[in-house]
Parts: structure tokens; sequence; C-alpha cells
């Protein structure tokens, strides 16, 4: 966790105060299919499996990530996000959330890459290929200053940050997404919001 604690440098997506009760960390990947059914914004996704579909559409499924962004919100948790490649072809995408959090946007474009559109455009078009890169400014829509995250990814601002992510997740050794820390305690895959509970409670 200390080593976490030292990410809060202004340079990483982070929320809140490092000192906080309850620290939440997401390793992700904007072009893994398990991150995108743990942000449950991509139900086509989450309907493959009866393991994973959502409480809304019938299932039992809670994904974890609205509820965490709930507890960022509220000032009850801070949150650093940070990736890893599980599927392989998020490094724009992430350049992209990088670039957005410049704006103080993260989980507009957060929101919007996780979405079937999202993924899709990742996987079969984008891939890392920053020169697709207007491709991703025009999927984020109204939902940010479209020419400032443009310029940004442009730039190449954050262009070594999805490496530099990755090895510092690897440093701590781990690598699959998503995998989730909850201060120390470690929530690997997109299980359900029921597995982050008993150890939010304790902390609350």
């Amino acid at each position: 966790l200390a080593k976490i604690k030292e990410k809060f440098d202004g340079k990483h997506i982070t929320f809140g105060k490092p000192n906080a009760d309850i620290v939440i960390t997401e390793v992700s990947d904007p072009s893994c299919p398990f991150c995108h059914i743990a942000a449950g914004l991509h139900p086509e996704l989450n309907n493959t499996s009866e393991q994973f579909k959502m409480k809304a559409d019938g299932g039992t499924y809670e994904p974890p990530v609205p509820e965490i962004k709930k507890l960022v919100e509220a000032g009850k948790a801070s949150f650093i996000f940070l990736y890893a490649p599980g599927h392989g072809s998020g490094e724009v995408g992430t350049q992209a959330m990088y670039c957005a959090y410049d704006q103080g946007k993260f989980w507009e474009a957060h929101d919007k890459l996780m979405t079937k559109a999202g993924y899709d455009l990742l996987n079969n078009v984008v891939k890392n290929d920053l020169a697709q890169a207007n491709k991703v400014v025009e999927l984020m829509g109204n939902s940010l200053d479209a020419k400032k995250l443009q310029t940004c990814l442009d730039s190449k601002k954050y262009a070594g940050q999805a490496a530099e992510d990755t090895a510092f997740v690897q440093s701590l050794g781990f690598g699959a997404t998503p995998t989730f820390f909850v201060n120390s305690t470690v929530v690997e895959g997109a299980q359900s919001w029921t597995a982050f509970k008993p150890t939010i409670d304790s902390l609350l």
C-alpha cells in the first residue's frame, strides 16, 4: 500500500488523498472484456454469461466500478487508476483517459471507453495506433473539450504512461486485469461488488 500511496504524486489518475482510510486501486485496460464487465456499461458483454448478468437485466451481478465511483465521489475513499495490458489494445485509450483527467473529465472518458462502442473501437480499429487517436476523440462527443483532448494526444504527453503503469503494477506482483486493491486487500478479476463489501464495510 505504501508503494501505491507514493503514486498520488500529481502524475497519475488519482482522486482524494493517499492517507484516506480507504484507498482503492483499479488495475485495468479499456480494451479488456472483464474490465468492461466490471464497469457495467457494456451490457451486451455482461449478458454473455449468467455469472456476469447484471441486476438491471435480471441477473445477480453488481459491477464494482460504479460502486467504487460512488464512494469516491462521496469522499469516503481515495482512488487510483493504473493501466496493465490485459487485452493489449488499450494504450491509446489509456492516454485519452490521462488527457481527459487533465481536464477534470476522467470518468466521462472512462465511461465512454467502457461501452460496446469503445470496446469495438479500441480492439478493432484504433488498437495502439496513435495516428487513429482522432477516432477516440470523436467517441467522446460533447463529454469533454475535444480540441484539448486531440492536442494532448498529438503531443504524446502520455505516450509512455501505459508502459510506466504496467511496470509499476508488475513490481507489485500483479498483471491480470482487472485487479482491485482495497488498501492491501486484493480482489482479482471481475468479481461482483459483494466480494468488496465486507472489506469496505469494515473500514467505513
